[in-house]
């Protein structure tokens, strides 16, 4: 596993870790309609784009990309 792979799994990790409940409710459904499917949680989070405008779920790739530039 590469290094931006492991970083991409953590900040997903995060996003988890510190989100609210709509935003969980969201993502237990998404992780649900993956294990009927041969994707992973992670792949689906990638292209995961329905968000709620209130609460925005950030992207791993732009936090990572943020990251980088500091």
């Amino acid at each position: 596993m590469s290094i931006v792979e492991r970083e991409f799994f953590k900040s997903v990790d995060d996003v988890i870790l510190n989100a609210s409940g709509k935003t969980l409710k969201k993502l237990q459904e998404l992780d649900m309609k993956t294990q009927l499917h041969t994707n992973t949680f992670y792949d689906a989070y990638s292209s995961f784009h329905e968000v709620p405008k209130k609460e925005k779920i950030p992207s791993a790739t732009k936090s990572f990309q943020k990251n980088k530039l500091k």
